[in-house]
């Protein structure tokens, strides 16, 4: 005999496309300021025009930003899997660690620029990589924020896995944000 006990209907994860959506944006606004800035450098370089003046950019804090934003997307996807588990205090935690990753690395990043020295308006090449580093940050900004409205929404209880959808939208936003920093430390950072 067959089961005929109702069941609940699943919800459409709107929150989740909805986040989709909106960092599909954001990684079109991001394409075409990766793609002047790329054009430009080329014909500069193609030109014989030097990009940024030696040793102007280092690479040691990119790398290190590279890093801590590598193990904060692990940890957002251990705050996912947590939160699909009903694992308040990893679902807490791992929240906790992404956040203060994410301000260390806005912390060491503003550090930077203001330690280089270079001037906004000494060349495109700088205009360009503060625009780009720049608005990172507001991105990483964003997203500590949310995090942050995730740990008080977790902290008032509603992180269990029938309200995932949250913590799911926030955590593709930010893979995005990891993604979009891996383009800016290897085509800033490194190839300079």
């Amino acid at each position: 005999m067959a089961d005929m006990t109702p069941t609940a209907p699943t919800r459409p994860r709107s929150l989740v496309i909805a986040s989709a959506f909106g960092t599909g944006a954001v990684l079109a606004y991001f394409g075409g300021l990766f793609g002047i800035y790329f054009s430009i450098r080329a014909d500069a370089m193609a030109w014989g025009t030097e990009w940024f003046s030696e040793g102007a950019i280092e690479l040691a804090p990119g790398g290190m930003n590279m890093a801590t934003m590598t193990v904060s997307a692990i940890t957002m996807g251990w705050a996912v899997h947590s939160v699909l588990n009903n694992d308040r205090v990893h679902a807490l935690l791992a929240m906790v660690l992404t956040a203060v990753m994410g301000i260390a690395m806005v912390n060491q990043t503003a550090f930077y620029l203001a330690d280089i020295g270079l001037p906004i308006d000494t060349s495109q090449a700088t205009t360009l990589m503060f625009v780009i580093v720049g608005s990172h940050l507001v991105m990483v900004t964003v997203g500590i924020l949310w995090l942050g409205l995730l740990l008080l929404r977790a902290l008032g209880g509603q992180d269990t896995h029938r309200h995932r959808d949250l913590v799911s939208a926030a955590a593709l936003y930010w893979y995005a944000v990891t993604a979009i920093y891996a383009v800016i430390w290897i085509g800033i950072y490194i190839a300079k």
